[in-house]
């Protein structure tokens, strides 16, 4: 099939195995390159639509896509969705059995499969057998998730990534797709220099996540403020990362004491109870992980709320993926963060690899990056995107700063105290040393020949915590740097001078405390009580399913139900993941819910909101080809159900595509049920109301269905 031809069948695939009408933001433009055959290098933020962008063409092409992931759980979780949504994926690691696996080769060797994932070391052997065994199977596309592990500038180097790029020269370099939501410009670098894409097409996404309301507290009483926060989110699922192991058992252990379920997980523990924890959590059966970073890495989990940091991470790259675990459904989500110095002395031992001192040093600077976001007086949120290379405005409105909208002062005199002291001291020393002798610290570490100088003891008016900040502030204005030194220096930049001279005033920031934290909570549906309804219903179907809840529909889903209130098989297509597969497999159960919700309350539908929001963008699509072919064969004399056959579709998917055609007229109600029967169906309606199809069903003699209630619903409404 052509390039063209396959184009034509993004939107329909889309709709029918995933419930969305539309792409978001460059998918489009990501999976037409792919399914060009063109090597692909895309960066989009954690939540943003990544998978969909190999799915898709894994969908339309002929043969396998092999996708290199690098943890077990994301494996799982990625083929249960797919699963759920009709496709035929798999995945191969050490938690099949070895029945389990023979089955996964005898369906790859059945060509049964579209998708298949597999940890790196699996293609890794002394004699290729495995990509050998590939090549004779149609492998058609290669996809690596987690790109930025191949990259040791990256912040989860795994070096049996390295082994890719041989790989694909072993597979006669199949096209490939490398995906990451983490790279700042040295790692993408890094990534197709390691890779070896031929003329690769590079999208990077914005890494904004609006949803996310980022906060950095100060480290004092840490545990209470916690208490206080969780307090306010005990309906919520969170991640909470620190720093140790025996720090995850501590704290979770505090907290299920304090009332809050919560379970640890780190390396250390078994498998066996990490897979628990970790089951536990994604099945919203244990609301809250505290973990070290060792848990998360491709987390799919959509409803978590809220991550909290109770220590520092040691760069950007780390916190910025770790945050993104929050809100990937794109309902409003926290992040916390609280944040001491002495985290940044604790981590600086943490961040040195022995015999290499190039990484070593980029390593200490990402760490010095990570300290000033969290002692920055602007923007957070223009802070990371200017940090991957991304333009932001000055104000988001949605972080702590902007929120707080901290007062400037002239602080002119304070900054000429602070470059000063730099130039007397030669600009050899750290900021410690510089603020001790600001404030004429007695202490013998202090330098006798400094004590001498006009500068020392300048700033002894001022806290040792103040200079701190204001050192900080000076830093992000650019009028002081850091050497690049193991042990980073104070140095003065061009701007220093100016200053110095009396040439230029320069604004800080007024010190005061942080605002307690009032952090938003996330936006309630409008009816809330159909809203925890609906999850407990979903929560069952999981259950059933044995698969997390958020597989089955996201919260967004459901919120969007507890919304509009669809009460009828023909309004689920207009409600974001109810794809085809999806209608025909919980559809009713959901309507149901919600009929019996609307009854109870005296509600009416309000899906006429929702399709007024959308109507243009409806005027403008043709009219659905997936009903179109429902009436199609009817035209030519099938039945309900042996359209049903032909279709693989369910009968009451049948029926409700044909009551479109009897709304808009082009069927006759009469063709489809008899007379006597309609009869009995609109007395019944006029008592009832047309609302909700149990209290028809129930009121109407038993041989009438619910297909002949939905028909002449939508003949009354014509």
């Amino acid at each position: 099939m052509s390039t063209s031809a396959l184009s034509s069948q993004l939107i329909p695939t889309l709709e029918k195995h995933f419930g969305y009408t539309s792409f978001r933001k460059n998918q489009r433009e990501i999976i037409e390159t792919i399914l060009a055959g063109q090597d692909t290098l895309v960066l989009m933020p954690t939540g943003g639509g990544k998978s969909l962008c190999y799915q898709i063409p894994a969908i339309l092409l002929e043969g396998l896509t092999v996708v290199v992931s690098p943890l077990i759980s994301l494996m799982k979780d990625q083929v249960d969705a797919l699963r759920l949504n009709g496709i035929k994926a798999a995945y191969l690691n050490s938690s099949l059995k070895p029945e389990e696996q023979q089955q996964v080769f005898h369906q790859l060797r059945q060509q049964e499969l579209k998708l298949l994932y597999l940890a790196p070391e699996r293609l890794i052997d002394a004699e290729n057998r495995f990509v050998i065994f590939l090549k004779s199977i149609n492998t058609s596309l290669l996809a690596i998730d987690e790109a930025h592990c191949i990259s040791q500038w990256g912040h989860d180097f795994r070096p049996e990534y390295r082994m890719l790029a041989d790989i694909r020269k072993a597979l006669n370099n199949v096209p490939t797709v490398a995906l990451t939501a983490t790279a700042d410009p040295l790692t993408q670098q890094d990534i197709l220099d390691k890779l070896q894409l031929r003329e690769p097409n590079v999208f990077v996404s914005s890494f904004n996540r609006e949803n996310i309301y980022y906060r950095v507290a100060p480290k004092r009483q840490s545990y209470a403020q916690l208490l206080d926060f969780l307090t306010e989110r005990r309906d919520q699922s969170g991640i909470i990362y620190v720093l140790s192991r025996a720090s995850t058992e501590d704290l979770a252990d505090r907290l299920t004491q304090d009332g809050f379920m919560a379970k640890p997980y780190h390396a250390k523990l078994s498998n066996e109870v990490k897979e628990t924890h970790q089951d536990e959590f994604l099945k919203d059966e244990v609301p809250i992980i505290v973990a070290t970073v060792a848990f998360g890495m491709g987390i799919d989990k959509s409803n978590v709320r809220f991550v909290v940091h109770m220590d520092l991470p040691k760069n950007i790259e780390g916190y910025y993926q770790e945050t993104g675990r929050a809100g990937r459904d794109g309902l409003p989500s926290d992040a916390l963060l609280f944040y001491s110095y002495a985290d940044v002395i604790k981590l600086q031992g943490f961040v040195e690899v022995e015999g290499n001192d190039e990484q070593s040093r980029v390593l200490r600077e990402k760490l010095q990056q990570m300290a000033i976001y969290a002692d920055l007086r602007t923007c957070r949120r223009k802070f990371l995107l200017n940090y991957f290379g991304e333009e932001a405005p000055d104000y988001c409105g949605d972080c702590d700063v902007c929120r707080n909208d901290y007062k400037t002062f002239d602080g002119t005199i304070i900054a000429q105290k602070a470059l000063s002291a730099v130039a007397r001291l030669g600009e050899r020393f750290g900021g410690g040393y510089v603020i001790d002798f600001l404030r004429g610290s007695k202490s013998e570490k202090i330098w006798q020949e400094h004590k001498q100088l006009k500068t020392y003891g300048a700033g002894a008016d001022i806290s040792k915590k103040d200079w701190h900040r204001y050192l900080n502030d000076l830093l992000r204005l650019n009028y002081l740097q850091k050497s690049d030194d193991k042990f980073p220096t104070l140095q003065l930049t061009e701007q220093s001078w100016s200053v110095l001279k009396g040439q230029e005033k320069v604004m800080l920031v007024e010190i005061s405390e942080p605002p307690t934290i009032t952090i938003k909570s996330s936006a309630k549906p409008i009816e809330d009580s159909l809203f925890q309804q609906l999850k407990l219903l979903r929560r069952r179907l999981a259950q059933d399913e044995d698969v997390p809840a958020y597989l089955i529909f996201s919260d967004a889903t459901l919120q969007e139900l507890a919304t509009y209130l669809p009460t009828q098989p023909e309004d689920l297509p207009h409600i974001s993941g109810f794809g085809e597969v999806k209608i025909n497999k919980y559809g009713s159960a959901f309507l149901d819910e919600i009929n019996q919700y609307c009854t109870e309350n005296d509600l009416d539908s309000r899906m006429s909101q929702l399709r007024r929001r959308s109507r243009k963008k409806q005027r403008s699509k043709p009219k659905s080809d997936t009903k179109q072919q429902t009436y199609d064969y009817y035209q030519q004399g099938k039945t309900i159900a042996e359209i049903a056959q032909v279709r693989g579709l369910s009968t009451t998917t049948i029926s409700s595509h044909l009551a479109h055609f009897v709304q808009d007229g082009s069927l006759d109600v009469t063709e489809l049920v008899d007379s006597a029967t309609i009869t009995k169906i609109e007395n019944t309606i006029y008592v009832h109301g047309d609302r909700a199809l149990k209290p028809l069903k129930d009121a109407l003699d038993d041989n009438i269905t619910y297909d002949e209630i939905r028909l002449v619903i939508a003949h009354l409404r014509r």
